[in-house]
């Protein structure tokens, strides 16, 4: 089974893949860290960014710097989506050639915020939606990202609302109680 974890940045979506992996033995993809691989240096993605972006976003030494990076993005959406076409096609193809490869594992967790956005829904025999109220999640950024509150509601500003993620998702977890409440829900939703 191929499952699907999304929400909104600071909704507990770390939490809830940490408890699949060690309950569950469940096999991670988390999209985030295979968007950084295929911006390594060298890769196609690093190549396209470095023509589209120049040279204001990489380091002396050759690397995407990332804060200057999302410092652009966040300020101009031609710029984020023109990111966003580069590098989620690299994504896709690297998640669908782990999906293969891993094919005989039982539960395997694909994680990105921009499941719907990046297509990678279709990869999915069902998809989780964690929820977890706005102050929550603003608290989170605060505490875990020193995020400003302003920085923290311009990034959900770009993600889905609530609505389109309870309309789109097979099944909801709220997140706004403790780990063991968590817990509770994983273990009902796998019907374990």
């Amino acid at each position: 089974m191929v499952l699907g974890v999304t929400g909104g940045v600071g909704c507990g979506k770390s939490t809830v893949l940490n408890l699949l992996a060690s309950h569950y033995r469940a096999k991670l993809l988390m999209a985030d860290d295979i968007g950084h691989e295929v911006m390594e240096p060298g890769m196609p993605a690093w190549r396209e960014i470095r023509e589209q972006f120049g040279e204001e976003v990489f380091t002396d030494k050759g690397d995407i710097c990332r804060d200057r990076l999302a410092t652009l993005i966040y300020q101009d959406d031609s710029k984020r989506l023109l990111l966003n076409r580069i590098v989620h096609p690299y994504v896709f193809k690297e998640i669908e050639r782990r999906l293969e490869e891993w094919k005989e594992e039982p539960l395997i967790v694909l994680e990105t915020a921009i499941l719907f956005e990046t297509g990678c829904d279709v990869l999915c025999d069902e998809i989780w939606w964690i929820d977890t109220d706005k102050e929550t999640r603003i608290r989170r950024l605060r505490d875990s990202r020193g995020y400003t509150r302003e920085k923290a509601e311009s990034i959900m500003g770009k993600q889905l609302r609530e609505e389109e993620w309870a309309e789109r998702c097979h099944r909801r977890i709220d997140n706004n109680k403790d780990e063991k409440n968590l817990s509770v829900q994983i273990k009902e939703l796998l019907g374990i």
